[in-house]
């Protein structure tokens, strides 16, 4: 397991190791492109598997929004600190307004339902630390009391030097399922229905 794109803390490293080492990834379909989504999960892979990959994949430097500037409303950017911080980096206008809530800054892993933020945690290190590409249809609660499902995709970026690595994400809408009660915070990924693995050329899980 190469944990080169973590923070240079041997702690830190050997937790990582053994947090992917006791829980295994969840179990998925397996492809070579996008399988999911609208044709902005296509664009961004398209545009993502030409950057330079020299160790598996690209630089955060490297990716550039504004060439891909269709897909930036629903794009978010999370920085995978540890199993149990994985921070908000950037949060489409898009992703805002139909969640109801600014994630900005906010560790994703605070919004996921109980039953699912280890499994979470799990399969983003798998996108960083193997490197590959995920896609997921999964269940969320918006503030508003509205459940809807969302198709995803996840994408590996390195952090510059010292700093962890990145996932860049799109998150395509569907149409709600259903309404509850409002809430304070949205909570994501009630239910995982479907994962997609995509091998970038590191395998998959």
């Amino acid at each position: 397991m190469d944990l080169a794109g973590t923070e240079p803390h041997a702690d830190s490293d050997a937790a990582t190791r053994r947090f992917m080492e006791e829980h295994a990834p969840t179990p998925g379909e397996r492809a070579t492109a996008p399988v999911l989504g609208a044709h902005t999960h296509r664009e961004i892979f398209e545009y993502w598997c030409g950057l330079p990959r020299a160790d598996g994949m690209p630089d955060a430097s490297d990716f550039d929004p504004i060439a891909i500037i269709g897909c930036l409303p629903d794009i978010a950017i999370v920085s995978v600190r540890s199993p149990t911080d994985i921070h908000h980096r950037l949060v489409g206008t898009g992703l805002v307004n139909r969640v109801g809530y600014d994630a900005t800054g906010v560790n994703l892993l605070d919004l996921i339902t109980d039953d699912n933020r280890v499994q979470c945690s799990r399969d983003m290190h798998e996108v960083v630390y193997r490197p590959c590409v995920s896609q997921a249809r999964v269940s969320s609660h918006y503030i508003s009391g509205r459940i809807a499902h969302a198709q995803s995709i996840y994408l590996p970026l390195r952090g510059p030097a010292g700093q962890p690595p990145r996932i860049v994400s799109i998150h395509t809408p569907e149409e709600p399922t259903g309404y509850d009660v409002p809430m304070e915070k949205p909570r994501f990924a009630d239910h995982i229905d479907r994962v997609v693995w995509i091998d970038v050329g590191r395998g998959t899980p």
